[in-house]
């Protein structure tokens, strides 16, 4: 199993250009679940509130390896 750093980015317009507020992290499973845990919400609602609908949130993964996961192998068996 391969796991990648992944970017939970929140986008919106500052002055009509683009800006994105990056957090980090090691996996598309720890994005999610600060997704679904509703982490980022607060930061997500207050831009929102400055700066109008022109506002979007998500998990991006990117193709940097954070964790290789690798099968063990399993023991010989002596007859």
């Amino acid at each position: 199993m391969i796991e990648y750093f992944t970017a939970l980015v929140i986008s919106y317009h500052l002055h009509g250009r683009p800006v994105d507020t990056v957090v980090w992290f090691e996996s598309e499973k720890h994005c999610s679940t600060a997704m679904n845990n509703r982490s980022a919400d607060v930061m997500y609602d207050y831009l929102y509130d400055l700066y109008g609908n022109n506002i979007s949130m998500g998990c991006y993964s990117t193709d940097r390896v954070s964790r290789l996961i690798k099968p063990k192998l399993r023991p010989n068996k002596e007859e």
